[in-house]
């Protein structure tokens, strides 16, 4: 009977599990980063153009000014007077 009592004191071992397969280098991981950054450094190139296009324009509120002056100014010819 005491050899009852003794297999609870046993230590248990962990159970197997099974082991993942060993994880290879991707070799065309690095060449797809680079090729995304130089997508990326493509868009901004575009997009600092566009800025630089933009930026010579005159502003939005300048010009609706001038159109609301030119159409207050001048009577609509379509308009019976």
């Amino acid at each position: 009977m005491s050899g009852i009592r003794g297999h609870g004191s046993l230590s248990t071992l962990p159970l197997p599990r099974p082991k993942s397969p060993p994880k290879y280098p991707d070799l065309y991981g690095k060449r797809r980063e680079l090729a995304k950054i130089q997508i990326l450094e493509r868009e901004i190139g575009f997009l600092e153009e566009e800025l630089k296009a933009v930026e010579g324009l005159p502003p939005a509120s300048r010009s609706c000014k001038e159109v609301a002056d030119f159409v207050a100014g001048n009577a609509d010819p379509l308009i019976p007077t």
